[in-house]
């Protein structure tokens, strides 16, 4: 952290303060600049956010270019003040910091190749998180699994842990699967592709989830020497429970209704892996059963609680026409995502968890690559009037953060801008551009903490760093590339009755708006996910190519 003295930052107005009275890693300062620690694109919109105690004024500087702090913002989280330093101007390649106020900010890079490793960060995550054959470790959990209904073998080998736990989750694996593909990411993609098909073993089972919460149980242990004791010995074969369309759990119920928002993803899965037969058969599953299916709690009353699945339907119905060209499943896609309509959780102040999943929605970008005109710009409609309503909440706060803190709140951040970004690729209209690069750079360390949301990106910047992972746990092994599910409020963080964070260095910068703790314990904040991880490599695949315009227009 950069920090000054409180006299310092008053003696700022009206004169940028020279680099000599910088106070650098000074934990006790009262202002302190936050960028995207990883950096931006040359043609990048670039505000670094300066945050005080005090009133702040004159100039900030970022090379040779030099402006005004501008208007005070206001309060906001953890700080009285808060000022945009827009130096979106400056396109000069090369490592930079901002300066203002006699602080500076962390180092980051300008350029066209300022991502050029995050990618391969983000799918080095998911190859350590793969269950059954991993290229890390001795193969894990070859005896999954049995039917926790009936105690019926089948082989559901594969996929991914879902975070940094041992059990597997098949709403999200499912999405990644598909996600993965349009990332062009097909090795990983593949990877999980191969445990999809077996989720549907025979006409009426598909599986919802790979064990349950007695994975977490004592003793701890990494994936390939996994004790926990689904009844049949420790280090067993493990329970998996089906997808019934009806509420599940043996003492805490979820809300299942339904078999479409699994079903559905499975066929766009399947189809994106050129396995058709496999995907009309799952879509057809999906129709006739509206409704989602939900995870599955055992020991405590926690779940993944997807209400949405007319997304889902839509998503597998427009890979299909995609496959086959069939132009039934272009027009029941099109139905679907007239239901659909626009994403719920765009602009939501608060959600359950998981409730929207997937937090993007990806089928309307698909669909509208291979509709007409007037189609295309329905669909666009569905993604502006969901971006309006982020960009307005987003107008009130100086990070421009538009979208819920609410548990895994990195996914909503990413969803906002994957939307945006898709709604420009659809329509050529840049009207989000801006607001998508801001949800990009609180990802990347632009935020109260100053603390990149990837594990171990960048490299040599402040970046989660203490994660809620085994491999970090058990075997000091950093997972590097995973995003972790970012901050809550601090009720939602107090609600889950932790113990305090002792060891917490982010202490000046907990709020009552927000909460992050870069500490193992916190499974709330600091825990890495599959899901957000794979959404954020889509994100940065589908980002716009003349943000890398070649640079060196300078200032």
């Amino acid at each position: 952290m950069n920090g000054i003295s409180r006299a310092l930052c008053r003696a700022s107005a009206g004169v940028v303060c020279c680099a000599a009275t910088l106070v650098a890693g000074a934990a006790a300062g009262e202002a302190w600049i936050r960028v995207n620690n990883v950096g931006y694109l040359s043609g990048d919109p670039k505000i670094a956010v300066l945050s005080s105690d005090d009133p702040c004024a004159g100039e900030f500087l970022v090379g040779e270019f030099a402006a005004p702090i501008g208007p005070d913002q206001g309060a906001w989280g953890p700080f009285a003040h808060n000022y945009r330093l827009d130096f979106s101007a400056w396109r000069t390649p090369g490592r930079w910091r901002v300066r203002a106020a006699g602080v500076e900010s962390p180092e980051f890079a300008v350029g066209d190749d300022a991502y050029a490793h995050a990618a391969g960060k983000l799918m080095e995550f998911m190859r350590l998180q793969r269950c059954g054959d991993n290229p890390l470790q001795p193969k894990c959990h070859q005896h999954d699994a049995f039917d926790a209904d009936t105690g019926e073998t089948f082989d559901l080998v594969g996929g991914w842990h879902d975070a940094g736990d041992r059990l597997k989750h098949m709403l999200t694996t499912t999405y990644c699967v598909a996600a993965l593909f349009l990332a062009d990411e097909e090795d990983e993609a593949r990877h999980g592709a191969a445990l999809v098909k077996k989720l549907h073993p025979r006409e009426n089972v598909l599986f919802v989830q790979i064990g349950d919460d007695r994975d977490h149980m004592p003793p701890n242990t990494l994936w390939h020497d996994d004790q926990s004791d689904y009844g049949r010995g420790p280090g067993g074969p493990r329970a998996a429970w089906r997808a019934t369309g009806r509420p599940e759990g043996p003492q805490h119920k979820n809300k299942s209704s339904g078999l479409a928002n699994l079903a559905g993803r499975c066929a766009a899965a399947l189809a994106l892996a050129g396995d058709v037969d496999a995907a009309r058969t799952l879509y057809e599953l999906a129709k006739s059963r509206p409704g989602t299916a939900m995870s599955v709690p055992v020991r405590a009353p926690y779940y993944y609680s997807e209400v949405t699945y007319h997304d889902d339907l839509e998503w597998g119905a427009t890979e299909l026409y995609l496959a086959t060209g069939e132009t039934k499943y272009r027009d029941e896609a099109l139905a679907h995502a007239r239901q659909a309509g626009v994403n719920p959780a765009m602009g939501c102040d608060a959600h359950g968890h998981y409730e929207f999943f997937p937090y993007a929605n990806l089928a309307h970008w698909r669909l509208g690559l291979v509709a007409g005109p007037e189609v295309r710009r329905e669909l666009a409609e569905f993604y502006r009037q969901g971006l309006e309503r982020v960009r307005v909440k987003a107008e009130a706060n100086p990070y421009r953060l538009g979208t819920p803190l609410a548990w895994c709140s990195t996914n909503d951040v990413v969803a906002a801008a994957t939307e945006a970004v898709l709604y420009e690729r659809l329509t050529g209209d840049r009207t989000y551009r801006a607001l998508a690069a801001e949800a990009r750079d609180w990802i990347f360390g632009r935020n109260p903490w100053g603390v990149s949301f990837v594990i171990g990106v960048p490299e040599n910047g402040r970046h989660a760093s203490r994660p809620h992972h085994l491999f970090y746990k058990l075997a000091d092994h950093l997972p590097v590339g995973g995003l972790v599910d970012g901050p809550v409020t601090k009720a939602i963080n107090d609600a889950l009755k932790f113990e305090p964070f002792e060891d917490d260095e982010l202490a000046r910068f907990q709020s009552e708006t927000a909460v992050y703790h870069d500490v193992f314990a916190d499974f709330s904040t600091n825990e890495p996910i599959i899901d957000g991880t794979v959404s954020l490599a889509l994100l940065l695949h589908v980002w716009p190519e003349e943000d890398r315009d070649g640079g060196g227009a300078g200032k």
